[in-house]
């Protein structure tokens, strides 16, 4: 995806705590796809608590998109709600991963 010539790059680091039907629907895979298609980095994880925890980072428009996916979820999905935190940028963060 090209930028105009007059666009700002601004990054963000998000946490993202989704809440719903997150397990066994393949959710985590889905988000990595998602991630990748719009160049975001990060990492997604299943909590101990059955909800799902999603570092993004890149461009702030992206990262929106992003989000926006989140609240939607795929097709398996039931999403509850999702709760969106601003984190320092993170330099050690690299290509989309799924956490075991």
């Amino acid at each position: 995806m090209e930028r105009a010539a007059n666009a700002i790059y601004i990054a963000e680091h998000r946490q993202i705590i989704i809440r719903g039907q997150v397990q066994g629907i393949g959710i985590r895979l889905w988000l990595r796809n998602v991630a990748n298609s719009l160049g975001l980095y990060g990492s997604c994880r299943l909590l101990p608590d059955g909800t799902l925890q999603v570092h993004v980072q890149g461009d702030r428009n992206l990262v929106k998109q992003f989000i926006i996916a989140c609240k939607r979820g795929p097709s398996d999905a039931r999403i509850d709600g999702i709760e969106v935190a601003s984190l320092p940028l993170d330099p050690h963060l690299g290509a989309f991963i799924v956490e075991r």
